[in-house]
Order: structure tokens, then C-alpha cells, then sequence
């Protein structure tokens, strides 16, 4: 199951997490559509490891939470982990797809993935 934690209207800003994430890894799917285009979008499947941040990691923990105005008090390991997809591009936690061309999508083809993984349309203002 997803939780919504983007618009209601998943292609204004959609941002799925996967619920049953770890502690550190954080499944995604994740929309945004072009806005000088009709009915294009990127979309795509990513998986943010918290443990790529840490030390030995390849990710700038510091950079990311100061991005989001996040401080240790108020770190949220979810908000985290979307917020490292704001920072860095997509194609950094698996978005691109030899499925699909995740950066040319349309409407349709994303409501088709949706419901291949039997995601509901409820809260997400989709209809089928």
C-alpha cells in the first residue's frame, strides 16, 4: 500500500511512498508534469537508501537536510527521503525504466502503471 504525501492530484505533484518501507529504504513513485506541456510528465519508480547518507555514503546528508530547512530536532526520516529526490535527480534512485521512458510520459500510460500495481485512485483525484 501508498501513502499520498504530495497533492491530492497526483499529476500536480505526486508523491507515493510505499508504507511498508524499512527503517532505511524508502520506495517511491513520484510524478511531476511539464509545464509548457499538454499532457506530459516525468514519472518514475525510485527507492531512496537512508544508508547512503550516512558517513561512508555517497550522499551529503548535511546539504540535503539544509535544502528542506530540516535540523536533527525535526528530522523526519520520510520527509528525509523524499527530500533527497528534490535535491538529486531521480535517475540517482532508479528512475530511469527499460519499461518506459520515465521523463515522456502521458496521462494515461502512468494511470496504467497505477493500476497494474493496483494502486486506488482514491485521495489521489484519478479517475479510471
Amino acid at each position: 500500500m501508498y501513502r499520498n504525501y504530495g497533492d491530492k492530484n497526483f499529476f500536480e505533484n505526486g508523491i507515493l511512498v510505499d508504507t511498508e518501507h524499512s527503517d532505511t529504504v524508502f520506495p517511491m513513485l513520484l510524478c511531476r508534469p511539464y509545464p509548457d506541456e499538454e499532457d506530459l510528465y516525468q514519472f518514475g519508480e525510485v527507492e531512496v537508501d537512508l544508508d547512503d547518507f550516512q558517513e561512508n555514503g555517497w550522499g551529503d546528508r548535511k546539504s540535503v537536510m539544509d535544502f528542506l530547512g530540516m535540523t536533527e530536532e525535526t528530522y523526519d526520516p520520510v520527509q528525509f527521503a523524499i527530500g533527497c529526490t528534490e535535491y538529486f535527480s531521480w535517475d540517482n534512485f532508479g528512475a530511469a525504466s527499460y519499461a518506459y521512458d520515465w521523463q515522456r510520459m502521458d496521462k494515461q500510460s502512468i494511470c496504467e502503471i497505477l493500476k497494474y500495481r493496483l494502486i486506488a485512485s482514491d485521495n489521489l483525484d484519478i479517475v479510471w
